[in-house]
């Protein structure tokens, strides 16, 4: 990591672009030799250390100010926090990443208005983790990556970010029905793989999802390692795997391909839906398809149960005189087509919006009038005294103590606040606007060159 903040860009950075990002992968990673040995068969560590950073350019496009507009632009959908398995009842992001949970979040939109508690617990315990699904609608850069992969290899995919602080872990051991590239951006993250108890599982053949994972299906650890920024991993659908951060927070994306929804089987399955719904049946066998089963078993409409074998094997037969590989194909690429075009729609809508988060590292922040703060380096405690004798006291931790110490009544950029996490440093700065203890300067004539070239990319 070197001297860097997490999460900030360096000084001499070029950004790269979702196109630049797909490239390096496919020219590094996804060659004839990983389809022959690891895609679907075994699980994959790229290591930059070893092999260079150039299969994975994301460290170079993705920073802490993209991810916090990002999180402002997926409020109002469904959101989950997690550490451990267990979930949290904080309504804003901000306080949760603080608070140390994992969040999941569907369709990429969360809720981002910050409740104030009145000098309650804020900033007590702060680390936990976060991920949402579908992040790819939400920043170009991941848009790009995603759409470069689908065309050249995957049919479609889409991104998930995980957001995790020092000393966390998000979920136990378990298994998904997805194969997952993973992209570490900043921190790292320790990964223990394990074998894979199911060849390929269907979704509903999971495991460690609902419950931990029974003991005699852990196999031995098949890899046990730390992943850092430009690293690549690749977990096939169905293997055991868990991770937890140590000392530092961590950021990686993980671009899924749906591939358990993509196989054979869950193809004909869907074939076979579209067979019922639009082949013109005869009106007894319609009826029979529509009926519910008790329908057919029991009352005036019972059947026996040689008519009910009788007409399902005439419907099958219908449907496999139509059944072909070329036919299946055509249908799922059709499926593809429209969950494609679905995702550049959500998109295009998503960042017309023009969301942007109100503190980012190149605005300005002070104290605000009259306000004195109270906290010592190294200390649990801040406190917040107005002129009128009213204070306000936080729980924090000792990680904040720094960047709060040093907020006073003069503006200061928000990058040059002490703090080794970018993210955490707008986290922080988020709880305290919405308490009311800073003001927040979105425009004026001190602005530098590097906020409008910022605002350009």
């Amino acid at each position: 990591m070197g001297t860097k903040t997490c999460g900030d860009p360096g000084a001499e950075i070029s950004r790269s672009s979702g196109a630049d990002v797909a490239e390096g992968l496919c020219q590094d990673i996804f060659d004839d030799h990983f389809f022959q040995e690891y895609w679907e068969r075994r699980p994959l560590h790229y290591c930059s250390a070893d092999k260079g950073s150039s299969a994975n350019r994301l460290p170079e496009a993705l920073f802490a100010d993209d991810l916090a507009a990002a999180i402002d632009s997926a409020a109002g959908m469904n959101l989950k926090m997690f550490r451990s398995n267990e979930m949290s009842d904080l309504k804003s992001p901000w306080h949760s990443y603080l608070a140390g949970f994992s969040m999941v979040i569907n369709q990429a939109r969360f809720d981002t208005h910050v409740h104030n508690v009145h000098g309650a617990v804020l900033l007590s315990h702060l680390l936990r983790s976060y991920s949402w699904s579908e992040a790819d609608r939400h920043h170009k850069v991941l848009f790009d990556l995603c759409k470069g992969l689908a065309n050249r290899h995957f049919h479609h995919v889409f991104a998930v970010v995980y957001l995790t602080p020092p000393g966390s872990q998000a979920v136990r051991v378990h298994t998904d029905d997805q194969d997952v590239i993973l992209l570490q951006v900043w921190g790292s993250k320790h990964w223990t793989l394990y074998n894979a108890p199911t060849h390929l599982p269907y979704t509903e053949e999971m495991l460690g999802k609902e419950q931990a994972v029974p003991e005699n299906l852990i196999g031995k650890k098949e890899m046990d390692f730390t992943i850092h920024p430009h690293d690549v991993l690749y977990i096939p659908r169905g293997h055991l795997h868990e991770a937890a951060t140590s000392s530092e927070p961590s950021l990686h994306i993980t671009l899924t391909v749906p591939t358990s929804d993509f196989c054979w089987g869950v193809q004909m399955v869907k074939h076979l839906n579209t067979h019922l719904r639009n082949e013109p049946f005869r009106p007894d066998l319609r009826s029979l398809c529509q009926a519910s089963l008790a329908q057919c078993l029991t009352g005036p409409a019972q059947h026996s149960e040689e008519e009910l074998d009788s007409q399902i094997q005439e419907v099958l037969s219908t449907w496999t005189s139509s059944l072909s590989a070329k036919a299946v194909l055509n249908a799922f690429e059709h499926r593809m087509d429209k969950a494609n075009f679905g995702q550049e729609q959500q998109f295009a809508r998503l960042s017309g919006e023009g969301s942007m988060a109100l503190i980012t590292r190149n605005r300005r922040v002070r104290l605000m009038h009259g306000i004195v703060c109270l906290c010592e380096e190294g200390s649990e405690e801040a406190i917040f005294a107005r002129p009128d004798g009213r204070c306000m006291k936080m729980k924090i931790t000792i990680s904040a103590s720094k960047l709060i110490r040093s907020l006073t009544a003069t503006p200061q950029w928000v990058r040059d606040l002490p703090c080794t996490d970018g993210f955490e440093r707008l986290c922080i700065l988020h709880v305290l606007l919405d308490a009311g203890v800073i003001q927040v300067f979105l425009h004026g004539p001190e602005e530098s060159l590097e906020t409008n070239e910022h605002s350009k990319q």
